[in-house]
């Protein structure tokens, strides 16, 4: 193997090669190693998205769909779903991507013998979340599993300030020989965020019907990876943290709920029609014996006055709710005249040019006095307040392909 002048020196120092261990002449053979290995990873990643782009591509929109991501967010995201797919998705049921490199590596027969056999150790990669035990110095870390509670070092390409003692690391650790080495990239968590995230994983890792924890991550890997990017683990979105006045009010949310998930529609519409009902229900204080009929009147009054809904009349709405077409009726028109001024601001806010209605917030459509500590809502919550988060509950509910 050979290195050019102006190649990275295998070191990982970062430098050019003839800055750094050319002026010394001396570059051991883990550094060699390393070189190489990380070279591999680059070239994993390109025959992956090269070689099995549709592949790669139908299963990462299959786990997109319905997601309300901003671009940043998704296009990091993506990253780690082909990082899972190279690892876990059997390609035609018969191997999986990593498998495939590794026979083709072997085909050309290029690598040094002990190159090779750190590649082949990779095949049992699978994704894992560790907690941060020790910073040995600025490349190398200790690091404890959350589920087997094995211990082992790993060394970075560069120096991370936002990595702390006590804080987490997500990601799928290769083999180097007396360490491990993150594949392309990792998330860090702070020490403060960790306990609440190490909790919700191994909640989620007890109810499971799995063995050990390499296959549980192998299985929840997507979802946990969307849940942290859409709503942020262990974090209630808005809509989670509303202060219902009448248990009745928040029956009836619930009912909406239920309607609109078995129609298989996606969760802003759900969320859109619960605001507006907790609105509704803070201004008017209704009183009403039966949930159900004010359920079905939500579900009109959203379907009705969204633009591009009107999927329903108001026959079959009463129907699916099992209520009256009269009280459906008298309980939209009291909605309707309850919330006129709200839906007059939301249809003005959607008529806005080059408007990406995945990205509204609440504070965008109602009032900011709707926010306060007095309606339910602390300021101090977190930042994610869009109404299209992703379901706390997502991390644990997506199948492995």
């Amino acid at each position: 193997m050979s290195i050019s002048r102006n190649d990275l020196c295998m070191c990982g120092s970062g430098e050019k090669y003839k800055k750094c261990c050319m002026k010394n002449n001396v570059v051991s053979l883990d550094n060699i190693r390393d070189f190489e290995l990380n070279r591999l990873q680059f070239e994993l990643l390109d025959f992956a998205t090269y070689q099995h782009d549709e592949f790669i591509d139908d299963l990462v929109d299959e786990f997109l769909d319905d997601e309300y991501l901003d671009d940043d967010e998704e296009e990091i995201l993506v990253v780690y779903l082909i990082m899972w797919v190279i690892f876990t998705v059997q390609y035609d049921g018969k191997q999986t991507i990593m498998e495939q490199f590794i026979n083709l590596k072997k085909k050309e027969n290029k690598l040094r013998t002990s190159t090779m056999k750190q590649l082949e150790s990779w095949v049992d990669t699978a994704p894992s979340y560790s907690i941060v035990t020790k910073i040995i110095d600025d490349l190398h870390l200790e690091i404890e599993d959350v589920f087997s509670n094995e211990k082992k070092t790993v060394k970075l390409l560069e120096k991370d300030e936002m990595i702390e003692e006590g804080g987490s690391l997500l990601g799928l650790l290769l083999p180097y020989g007396n360490y491990e080495m993150y594949f392309t990239m990792y998330l860090d968590f702070e020490a403060n965020e960790t306990p609440g995230l190490v909790s919700e994983i191994r909640q989620g890792f007890a109810e499971a019907d799995l063995e050990n924890g390499k296959d549980f991550m192998r299985s929840v890997f997507p979802g946990l990876i969307l849940a942290i990017f859409g709503a942020e683990l262990g974090e209630e979105s808005n809509i989670e943290q509303l202060e219902w006045d009448n248990p009745k009010y928040e029956e009836v949310a619930d009912l909406y709920r239920q309607h609109v998930e078995e129609e298989d529609l996606p969760k802003q519409f759900q969320d859109l029609g619960v605001m507006f009902w907790y609105k509704f229900c803070t201004k008017e204080k209704p009183v009403f014996r039966k949930p159900e009929i004010y359920a079905a009147a939500l579900h009109y009054f959203i379907d009705r006055n969204i633009s591009f809904l009107e999927f329903y009349t108001q026959g079959d709405i009463a129907e699916l709710h099992r209520v009256s077409v009269g009280s459906l009726s008298k309980a939209y028109r009291q909605l309707e005249n309850g919330l006129e001024d709200e839906l007059d601001h939301f249809r003005e806010y959607m008529e806005q040019d080059e408007l990406d209605f995945d990205d509204v917030t609440f504070e965008d459509i109602f009032a900011e006095d709707d926010f306060d500590d007095e309606d339910g809502i602390d300021e101090d919550d977190p930042d994610r307040n869009d109404f299209f988060s992703e379901d706390k509950e997502s991390p644990f509910n997506r199948k492995r392909k």
